[in-house]
């Protein structure tokens, strides 16, 4: 009898203990994400479509928001390993992502010894380090043809505003993926990440007949971040190969010093499926073919911080003209951190698209004509 009760009360005390650690094990995921709200003034020449009057856009008063929800949280188990979910939802209907669709939805399990592997829909690895032109707020290059209403949809805006093919601001989509980042060895991280369809979405099945429509993609790189002889220094080279022959490697560069930080980065674009063509009896590259670059310096001191970048790029285009699309942008910012995650914001910023011309007297942008955009806005962005 006596060891009937003992062998009960341990399988009793073992169920309990069980339920105990599964349930301590459980992650709970936190609140997180950002809003951003800006109102203020553009005033550019481009010729509108039809459906948008078919007259010059002038001056106008714009109201801009971008706002994220994130959901995240992580476990240590046992045996050392971390295990992370994150789940990232726009929460705004204009500026940014449609109002409740999932943008990312990511797994990571990491540890000191092995590194970090993530695997769901998932910014691309050299996404995560890219080093970037300083800046002071959530306003990217991109932005500017968003809060000016210019060139963000053809069927509503107009042909294009930002008529450069390449763009700086990113790699690929955020789709379905594995990614792996290593430990930090004296300040250098290496990274790596592959996509079996290059789409937004998690669940990708690819076969050979989709792969016409939706081909792999990868990134791959090397990271420093440190401090030498008294100078912070980040850097970082990737390379982003999508649909097996489209390329972009990156360089960047910051360097950092008593409140002063100057960088920025080079891109360079390939893409070897894109036929080549003859215009006028000459032939051409590639119509991805280009580059983009951009450098700025930033500063900060106490709450106070400022900005100042300039971007230029330029694409091979159509095989219509012998011209080169090319885009330069000018950005000011300036911030004040008034605590608890709450900044004020400002910006000034000049866009200018010179495309090539496809008639001799170019009058819309679909035509050659050069056309600029400016603006200045000012908002409030809430970190949570």
């Amino acid at each position: 009898m006596k060891k009937i009760l003992l062998g009960t009360t341990a399988v009793v005390a073992l169920a309990t203990l069980s339920t105990e650690a599964f349930a301590a094990d459980k992650i709970k995921l936190g609140l997180g994400g950002f809003m951003r709200h800006y109102v203020g003034v553009s005033n550019h020449d481009e010729v509108a479509v039809a459906a948008n009057g078919g007259a010059n856009r002038g001056v106008k008063l714009q109201q801009w928001d971008y706002s994220e929800i994130h959901f995240k949280g992580d476990t240590t188990l046992d045996n050392g390993l971390n295990v992370a979910v994150k789940v990232e939802t726009g929460a705004t209907k204009t500026g940014g992502r449609a109002q409740g669709v999932v943008d990312v939805s990511q797994l990571t399990i990491s540890s000191d010894a092995m590194g970090a592997l993530t695997v769901g829909s998932t910014p691309h690895a050299g996404d995560d380090f890219l080093v970037r032109v300083p800046q002071v707020n959530g306003f990217d290059w991109g932005d500017t043809d968003k809060f000016g209403a210019v060139a963000v949809d053809a069927a509503t805006d107009s042909a294009a505003f930002a008529t450069s093919s390449v763009d700086i601001t990113d790699m690929g989509a955020k789709g379905g993926k594995l990614k792996y980042v290593t430990p930090t060895f004296s300040g250098f991280t290496g990274y790596a990440s592959y996509a079996a369809a290059e789409v937004n979405g998690s669940n990708i099945t690819i076969g050979v007949a989709g792969r016409n429509g939706a081909h792999d993609a990868s990134t791959m790189g090397v990271a420093y971040e440190g401090e030498l002889s008294g100078v912070a220094v980040s850097a970082d080279v990737t390379h982003f190969r999508n649909n097996g022959t489209s390329n972009v490697t990156h360089g960047g560069l910051n360097v950092g010093m008593a409140g002063f930080t100057v960088g920025g980065g080079y891109s360079d674009f390939s893409d070897d499926a894109t036929t080549t063509g003859v215009a006028a009896g000459v032939t051409q590259n590639n119509t991805l073919d280009g580059n983009a670059w951009e450098l700025g310096v930033g500063y900060e001191t106490g709450p106070y911080s400022l900005a100042v970048g300039y971007m230029s790029a330029e694409s091979d285009g159509t095989f219509a003209a012998l011209q080169q699309n090319e885009d330069t942008k000018w950005n000011v910012g300036v911030a004040y951190d008034l605590g608890a995650g709450v900044k004020l914001t400002a910006d000034y910023f000049h866009s200018n698209a010179n495309p090539e011309d496809t008639v001799a007297a170019p009058t819309t942008i679909a035509e050659g004509m050069e056309t600029t955009v400016s603006g200045v806005l000012a908002g409030i962005e809430v970190g949570f």
